[in-house]
Formats: structure tokens, sequence, C-alpha cells
């Protein structure tokens, strides 16, 4: 039983390292207060169609579908076990408006989006931020966790007061 345990545990540190070495990207959880931060900075947007690209855990996917309740929400994530956590949660947990994909979120077609939101490193972002000048619709938001997005020039900023100063950027395309 032990062996058992300790096969599961060894498995999920593999899987978890291997995905963040495929994409450069570690899955990171966003803390309550930074969630907090991010919906007052959204505060007054209504969109039909949000996409979180990076989902990790889903926490924050989830968070933005019970926020939107009328959105469609897609959660897109290259890790396979945060993935497998996500997309378990919203079949556990719902909500119903909530859409967990497994990909890689520079091939994602997010055309659709009135708002992407990310928590990617700066590396991830530097490469995103091509990706969303092309793929974005004119209008669209971005909303950032704690790195900005080169070349963009953020329409509001606010810092959180946490241990870090986390920072939020909301973009317009």
């Amino acid at each position: 039983m032990e062996f058992l345990a300790l096969s599961l545990v060894l498995a999920a540190i593999v899987l978890v390292l291997a995905g963040t070495i495929r994409t450069g990207v570690p899955p990171m959880p966003t803390s309550p207060a930074v969630r907090a931060c991010m919906f007052t900075v959204i505060e007054g947007l209504e969109p039909r169609c949000i996409h979180e690209l990076g989902a990790g855990w889903g926490g924050l996917a989830a968070a933005l579908a019970r926020r939107f309740p009328a959105a469609r929400v897609i959660a897109t994530e290259a890790s396979p076990l945060p993935w497998a956590v996500c997309r378990l949660r919203c079949a556990l947990f719902g909500p119903a408006n909530l859409e967990v994909r497994f990909g890689d979120v520079m091939k994602t077609d997010f055309s659709d989006a009135d708002l992407a939101v990310c928590f990617l490193c700066p590396p991830a972002m530097a490469k995103l931020a091509s990706r969303l000048e092309d793929g974005l619709k004119p209008g669209a938001w971005v909303l950032s966790n704690a790195f900005a997005l080169p070349g963009w020039t953020p329409v509001k900023e606010a810092r959180v007061d946490d241990l870090h100063r986390s920072a939020v950027y909301l973009y317009r395309k």
C-alpha cells in the first residue's frame, strides 16, 4: 500500500515536471487576493466569451465562470495532470458554462474571445503577445496576472497588497 501511494505521488510529480519542461510554464494557482483584484479591474465588463490561456488546476477558470454565468468560459491547459484535475473539477462541481480543453495556448483559436486571461511567465508572455495581436478580434480585452504583455500598453494596472506586490494588467486590442 505504501509503495502504491509513493508511486502515485512520484507519477504526479513527473507529470507536472514533464508538462513544465514541455511548455516552459509551471502550473501556478492564482491567489484569492489576486483573483479579487482581477475581478475589480474588470468590473463593468460583460464578456460573452472568455478564454483562460493556461488554466492550470482550474481555480481561476471556475471563478470566472461563476462571476460571468452568461459567458462561455474556455479553459485551455497543456500540462496533463493539471488539465485532468481542472477537467475533473469542472465535471464534478461545474459550473456548466465552463469548458476545459487540453492543448497548447500558442496554437489555440481564441478569435471568439471578448476577454483573454493569462498567468504565464515572461518568456511565454513574449510569445503570447504576438499571438494575441494576430488572434484576438478588435476591441477584445486581455487580463494578465503578474506579468506584463510585451509591446502592449495597459489601460488599467493594479497592485495587490500581498507578499509579492502582484500586478494585474488590463489591455485592449
